[in-house]
Order: structure tokens, then sequence, then C-alpha cells
């Protein structure tokens, strides 16, 4: 009995081993997907393709293409918090020049995040429930970006300063990512010397 049982068990974890792997390859892949393409331009076929899975296989770990967005959209961005909160952890208080060159290098490095990140927001539709679930990771990680300019001795409406950081950064990699004309090393290098003048700017606003 008690072999049939471990048996039983081992069955079941090699199950949940195998359905964890397929979910991962649907998500790798639709992360590909809607990184290469505007959110309406996708379709679930497409996904299904680069996965290299039927298209009704998606259904059995995602009820809609939204559904399968929103968890990668929240996913990507709880890793990317975790990592500054290890940051800030690690070099307190971390300077906002820190801050400034993780962001750009980690979307930089991680850019089908970035890009389906980019056009879910502009072309996008979201259900109130996606709303919901976006809103609360977008909030969590302008809590961390308020707690850097807290840190580091700001005064006044800290949020406010973080939601411009942010909105700052994130111009930078739309406008210059893919900046024409100029090798890899120089976009980046041009990137991170407009993120040097942000930090000045904002250096400027604590020091007034």
């Amino acid at each position: 009995m008690d072999i049939i049982m471990e048996k039983n068990d081992t069955l079941l974890k090699l199950k949940e081993k195998e359905r964890e792997t397929r979910q991962e390859l649907i998500i790798a892949a639709a992360r590909t997907v809607f990184g290469a393409k505007t959110y309406e331009r996708v379709s679930m076929a497409e996904i299904a393709k680069a996965a290299g899975i039927a298209k009704s296989s998606i259904y059995t770990y995602f009820t809609s293409q939204e559904s399968l967005f929103v968890e990668i959209a929240v996913r990507d961005t709880n890793h990317f918090i975790g990592k500054l909160e290890k940051q800030m952890t690690v070099k307190a208080p971390l300077s906002l020049d820190q801050v400034i060159t993780f962001f750009l290098d980690y979307y930089i490095e991680n850019e089908a995040q970035w890009r389906m990140i980019t056009h879910f927001a502009l072309y996008g539709n979201k259900r109130n429930e996606s709303v919901d679930k976006l809103d609360r990771v977008a909030r969590r990680l302008m809590d961390q970006l308020t707690a850097v300019f807290e840190n580091l001795g700001y005064t006044g409406n800290t949020r406010i300063l973080a939601h411009t950081l942010f909105s700052s950064l994130s111009g930078t990699l739309i406008a210059f990512r893919k900046y024409p004309g100029r090798s890899e090393a120089q976009k980046i290098a041009h990137m991170k010397r407009i993120g040097r003048r942000f930090e000045k700017m904002f250096g400027a606003i604590k020091d007034s």
C-alpha cells in the first residue's frame, strides 16, 4: 500500500512539473510575441505557434489573451521590483544614479518585457479585472521609487517625484532604444548620459 501511494505521489509531482513547464513555455513564447507587435495585432494562434503547442492547450492555463498578458506583466513587474528591493537592501540608501542605472540596465536586458508593457499601455483593451491587477503592481512599483526619494532625504511630494522619474526613464527608452544610425553601445551610452542629466535635475530640486 505504501509503495502504491508513493508511486501515485510521484506521478502527481511529475504531472505538476509538466504543467509548470508547459505554462512557462507559453509565457516565454507570449512575452516574445507581445513584445514584437502591438497588443491588438497578436492572436492566441500566433502565441500557440511560437510555443509549439495547440491553441486549445493555452486555454487550459489562461482564460483569454488578456489574462495571459496580465499574468506576464504582473509577474515581470514584480520580478523587477524584487530586484530593486534587493538592491535597496544591499546598498542603503541607494543613490539616484544607481536607481537610474539599474532601471535602464534591467529594461535594456529584458527588452521584450519593456516592449510588451509599452504596447499594451498604448493599445491594449483593458477590462476592469485587468486594470485592477495592473494598477496594484504599478502602485507597488511607485511605492518603491517613492521610498528611494524618501531614503535620500527628499521632502515634499515624493510620489510625484517617483512618477516623474518613471516617466522620464520610460520616455528615454522609447525615444532612444532603437535610435537609428547608432551602434548598440552608442545607444546605451546615450541613454545613460540622459539618465545622469535626470539625476542632476532631481538633485537641484532637493537642494533648492
